[in-house]
């Protein structure tokens, strides 16, 4: 895991008369000045920014870093699912009789031939 230069330990919000704190248990990470924010909007921000550190020390991956691997995978996994069921719509040949058939799995025979071939 790469080294994120952040502060380490478990990322908590405090309150404290005009502003919040973002803290770990030994070192004051940040505040959260509580004037001209809605006291809502005030934890919502704290919540984001506490996340993200305790998430960001677990992976060794920035928010971003985060959202640009997810969406990697997720075209990854849409492509191996495109090339998936691009399988079950090819047609082929049924192997003994040469009917055209979808190919639906790894046995390329038609219906006929597979009731009446010898296993």
């Amino acid at each position: 895991m790469k080294e994120l230069g952040i502060t380490k330990g478990e990322w908590k919000y405090r309150d404290h008369f005009s502003d919040g704190i973002i803290e770990t248990e030994e070192t004051i990470i940040g505040h959260l000045m509580k004037w001209g924010s809605p006291e809502d909007e005030l934890q919502a921000n704290a919540a984001l920014i506490i996340d993200a550190g305790n998430t960001a020390q677990k992976c060794g991956l920035l928010p971003s870093e985060l959202l640009r691997q997810r969406d990697e995978l997720r075209e990854a996994l849409a492509e191996q699912k495109r090339i998936y069921f691009n399988l079950f719509e090819e047609e082929v040949r049924c192997m003994y009789c040469e009917a055209k058939i979808n190919r639906g799995s790894a046995i390329i025979l038609c219906k006929e031939c597979a009731e009446n071939t010898e296993a």
